[in-house]
C-alpha cells in the first residue's frame, strides 16, 4: 500500500512539473540582455550645462574650454574657436546660420563642437562686442586681435583658427540706415558699415556680460 501511494504521488508530481512548464513556456531568455552600461562622457554629454569648465589656472584673457569655444574671461563672452567653419554669407544668412549653430549638429560637428550649447544659443557679435576685442584703428597686428595673454598680437599668441583678416559681420544694423550692418576689418582693425547684401565672414557668439 505505502509503495502504490508513493508511486502515485510521484506520478501527480510529475504531471504538475509538466504541467508547469506548458503554461510558463520555455525557461530559455527571448535573447541576450540589452546594454544597460554607459560610458562616464556619455552620462556627461547628457547633462552637462553649456559652458566654459577651464578654471583658467594660467591666467590668460582668452581661454580653450576644449569643447570647440573659447571665452573671453573679460567680457564674459565665448567665442566659437573655428572662426572659418560657418561658410561666408549675407547678413541675412549669417544671422540665420549662426543662429541654428548647436552642439549636434552638421555645423555643430563642422566646427567641432562639443560644448552642449543649442540652437538659439549662438548668434552674431555686437558691433560693441566687436568693438571691446579688436585692436584700435590704425592697427600693427594683423589680425588686429589681441593674443591669449590679452596683450600684444594675436599672432603671438593665437587662441582660435581660421582666423580671416577681412571683414565680419556684427549683428548690429547702422541706425537710420537699415539696409547696412557694421562690420571688422582685421587686416587693421577699421570697423565700417557696408551693405547686408555682402558675402563675408561669419565668427558666433554666446553668453556675454
Amino acid at each position: 500500500m505505502k509503495t502504490k501511494t508513493t508511486r502515485i504521488s510521484f506520478t501527480l508530481a510529475i504531471g504538475w512539473l509538466i504541467a508547469g512548464v506548458a503554461l510558463a513556456g520555455t525557461l530559455e531568455p527571448p535573447g541576450p540582455p540589452a546594454p544597460t552600461m554607459v560610458t562616464q562622457q556619455q552620462l556627461w554629454d547628457a547633462v552637462k550645462p553649456p559652458g566654459c569648465f577651464n578654471n583658467n589656472p594660467t591666467g590668460l584673457r582668452f581661454v580653450d574650454c576644449e569643447n570647440g569655444a573659447v571665452q573671453d574671461t573679460q567680457t564674459g563672452l565665448i567665442w566659437l574657436k573655428n572662426a572659418n567653419c560657418l561658410p561666408a554669407s549675407d547678413w541675412a544668412a549669417a544671422n540665420r546660420r549662426a543662429a541654428k549653430l548647436a552642439d549636434g549638429t552638421a555645423d555643430g560637428t563642422a566646427c567641432g563642437l562639443s560644448d552642449g550649447s543649442k540652437a538659439g544659443m549662438w548668434r552674431l557679435p555686437t558691433v560693441a562686442e566687436w568693438q571691446a576685442i579688436v585692436d584700435p584703428y590704425p592697427s600693427a597686428c594683423n589680425p588686429a586681435l589681441p593674443a591669449a595673454s590679452g596683450t600684444g598680437c594675436y599672432s603671438t599668441g593665437p587662441w582660435a583658427t581660421g582666423v580671416s583678416s577681412y571683414y565680419y559681420w556684427s549683428s548690429t544694423s547702422v541706425v537710420g540706415n537699415p539696409d547696412r550692418a557694421w562690420e571688422p576689418y582685421l587686416i587693421n582693425g577699421y570697423i565700417g558699415y557696408y551693405s547686408k547684401t555682402y558675402t563675408d565672414h561669419v565668427w558666433p557668439v554666446r553668453g556675454g556680460p
